[in-house]
């Protein structure tokens, strides 16, 4: 919602009462289209900070080998 008001140069500040009522029924359409998905959503959320933690665990282990040489 912040993006929709950046874009129309107001700051609704994620208000959804403060949106125009326009702009409520698009967002309303666009997030009732993913909620099937809302439960893969969130695996893929948790999948990917595991991945994250892992990459800056491997990266960590890696400069920490280069400096004890």
């Amino acid at each position: 919602m912040k993006m929709m008001g950046h874009m129309f140069s107001n700051n609704y500040g994620g208000n959804w009462e403060g949106l125009p009522d326009y702009m409520q029924q698009m967002m309303k359409s666009y997030y009732g289209g993913l909620q099937p998905f809302g439960a893969v959503f969130g695996i893929f959320h948790l999948v990917s900070w595991v991945l994250v933690i892992l990459i800056l665990v491997a990266l960590f282990r890696l400069v920490w080998k280069r400096g004890s040489k």
